[in-house]
């Protein structure tokens, strides 16, 4: 009886969330069946690699970090579930290191409470079941975090038996934090802005005498980058002419709208990032933030003051610089809605005192009965518009390779090898995965940068993108026939024309 009163381990709660986190991304699965454009262009990359099929759209913008893991799974199994189940294991690390990061700062109990808020926000429910590098990106910034507060503040949580601090070793803490960044950086080149929005919320936090008091991780956190960056230094010099080129060309493929990006995040904070749930724990996370900053500014400050106001800081400098570099997406910013979700839990479990126990409770109970219900509106909101589209480019790439004679695709994404074919279509990732042959764009068309020798297949839907119409694909072809193939009107993209021309089609004016 003794044992059944006493609470669980902390790591049966960990593991609660790590089964969680499973059973969210397994549930989705059957509602987003196919690979969307992202997932399909780092797929592609992978099979690239390892078979010499074509891929697709793959730029210097790119990180090389999600193919690499991609091309270790379709060496075991060369399927869309081998690399989703890449996108299980980076969700089941993100969600290990929140709860490690939760528990060291706030306690188990806190702790988890934390990553269950995070689970169950729609953002966070919306790409797990993905082959995508944002949940996986967030979790290693959000180590990198841990580390640096930990430099400066050693064991945060107190130690039971003595209620004393331990704050030996803090300079390791540092390496690590590069670590971390590295491990984020090579998962996604967007990381750099998670990593600079750190350093200044460091920095303004505790203070740069204090970082140059620990001088030695400092030079270890040097060593630790020069040695992982050599690599991407030297392979973006060689290709692009600077050092920095791979960067800025993420960077570019950001897709600014000025101030468009911004505001579009003051839209949906807080409830469509986080879920009604977490939106009101990050409100409240920003507002202790906002009272920590003013308490060290009046030089009262609490203990956990500059740790409150290095999270805020960094969340909300997160925010700014990708609204304003990029277009505004709830996956750009998730490191940001962990740490505004903890300053949350933080404050508000200090305001309600006697009760904090009770409200931990009813946040961890909300969070896990609101999943449910969240999935079930991922599922037959966006989920069901992307699938529906990409069931009208799955039967379209089973058309396409049965008319090239060559690499049969499947709603799994396996293909055999066949005939060379280049089909021309505003959804070059997708098709190409699924069909196994290269694509091209209407520019490459323009500039005649197509094979030569190679039967050129144009891809028209009644309601699809970057497309030329049937008419001015026979004025291309001139006196070379052209092969129709009506496509049956599935999915979202409605009925769809495949027609092949022999050869190279002719240069055409960009007026098309």
């Amino acid at each position: 009886m003794d044992r059944l009163a006493r609470r669980p381990p902390t790591w049966a709660f960990v593991l609660g969330v790590l089964a969680l986190t499973a059973a969210v991304w397994a549930a989705l699965q059957s509602s987003i069946p196919y690979l969307g454009h992202d997932e399909a262009v780092y797929a592609a990359k992978a099979r690239s690699w390892l078979t010499g099929a074509p891929s697709a759209q793959w730029g210097d913008h790119r990180a090389p970090g999600l193919p690499a893991l991609g091309y270790a799974a379709l060496a075991v199994h060369e399927s869309v579930a081998s690399v989703r189940v890449v996108g299980l294991l980076l969700a089941l690390l993100a969600f290990g290191l929140f709860c490690w990061i939760g528990i060291g700062l706030l306690g188990p109990a806190r702790g988890v409470v934390v990553a269950l808020l995070v689970l169950s926000g729609p953002g966070f429910v919306r790409r797990v079941p993905e082959f995508l590098t944002d949940v996986g990106t967030a979790g290693l910034l959000a180590g990198a975090a841990y580390c640096l507060v930990r430099a400066q503040e050693g064991n945060t949580v107190p130690v039971r038996r003595t209620g004393s601090q331990r704050a030996g070793g803090r300079d390791r803490w540092l390496p690590a934090a590069a670590g971390f960044a590295l491990g984020a950086f090579y998962l996604r080149y967007g990381a750099v802005a998670g990593v600079l929005a750190l350093a200044l919320a460091a920095a303004v936090a505790w203070g740069p005498r204090a970082w140059l008091a620990r001088w030695r991780g400092l030079l270890g956190v040097a060593a630790v980058l020069a040695v992982g960056l050599a690599p991407h230094l030297v392979t973006a010099e060689r290709r692009t002419g600077s050092p920095f080129g791979m960067v800025r060309a993420s960077a570019d493929a950001g897709h600014s709208e000025g101030l468009g990006g911004l505001l579009t995040y003051v839209r949906m904070f807080p409830v469509k990032l986080a879920g009604p749930w977490g939106g009101v724990v990050m409100a409240a996370g920003l507002f202790a933030g906002a009272l920590a900053a003013w308490r060290l500014a009046r030089r009262r400050p609490r203990p956990e003051d500059r740790r409150t106001v290095f999270a805020v800081l960094a969340a909300v400098t997160l925010v700014v610089s990708i609204g304003l570099a990029a277009h505004g997406e709830p996956r750009f910013v998730f490191m940001s809605v962990f740490w505004l979700t903890l300053a949350g839990v933080a404050a508000l479990a200090e305001w309600a005192r006697a009760r904090a126990r009770l409200l931990l409770g009813v946040l961890a109970a909300g969070a896990v009965a609101t999943m449910p219900v969240t999935g079930l509106l991922v599922a037959r909101g966006p989920l069901r518009d992307v699938t529906s589209e990409r069931e009208s480019l799955v039967a379209a790439a089973a058309a396409l390779a049965a008319e090239s004679g060559g690499a049969l695709g499947d709603s799994a994404g396996s293909i055999g090898s066949g005939a060379r074919c280049v089909v021309v279509t505003g959804y070059q990732p997708e098709v190409g995965w699924y069909s196994g042959c290269a694509t091209a764009s209407l520019g490459q068309v323009r500039s005649r940068d197509l094979p030569p020798n190679t039967p050129v297949s144009y891809l028209v839907f009644a309601h699809g993108r970057d497309q030329l119409p049937p008419a001015s694909v026979r004025r291309l072809a001139g006196d070379r026939s052209v092969r129709v193939v009506d496509l049956p009107a599935v999915g979202s993209l409605g009925p769809g024309r495949l027609l092949t021309v022999g050869g190279i089609p002719p240069r055409i004016s960009p007026s098309g």
